[in-house]
């Protein structure tokens, strides 16, 4: 945690320049040993109280977490920059067992007006496939927010 915080401090000033965000991005346990929760992350956030300093949530990684996701996005909506839409399976929304309705109705009630990005690691189906599967499947469940 001080080398992470030691390292931001000496670019926030280039961040602040450039009008730069750096997106902090909790990973699950099974990926790394560090910052594994978006509360890890946010004592970073907090610690530099910046706005070029925020949280990155990523639906697969959140998973991980004791809290439910639609829950990590309420109680995080203050700090939170960008956003990953992707399935447990590595694959895209719509392509695996997470359901995405009430994620996406927690971002449509914190008032999240940011970058929804589908993120997969797995492209067997093939990327067109991927790409076409996930936005269709995002935009019906943002039909059945309205």
């Amino acid at each position: 945690m001080q080398n992470a915080t030691a390292v931001i401090e000496q670019a926030l000033p280039v961040f602040e320049e450039t009008d730069v965000v750096l997106a902090l991005e909790p990973l699950a346990h099974t990926e790394t040993d560090f910052m594994l929760t978006c509360e890890k992350a946010t004592e970073i956030i907090r610690h530099f109280n910046s706005p070029h300093i925020r949280l990155h949530q990523d639906v697969k990684a959140m998973s991980d977490e004791q809290t439910a996701i639609p829950d990590l996005i309420r109680q995080y909506k203050d700090v939170v920059a960008h956003f990953h839409a992707n399935d447990v399976n590595l694959r895209g929304p719509g392509m695996g067992d997470v359901d995405f309705l009430p994620i996406f109705q927690a971002l449509k009630e914190t008032g999240y007006k940011g970058w929804v990005s589908v993120e997969v690691f797995d492209y067997t189906p093939g990327a067109e496939q991927t790409a076409k599967q996930s936005i269709e499947y995002m935009k019906k469940i943002w039909t059945q927010l309205e």
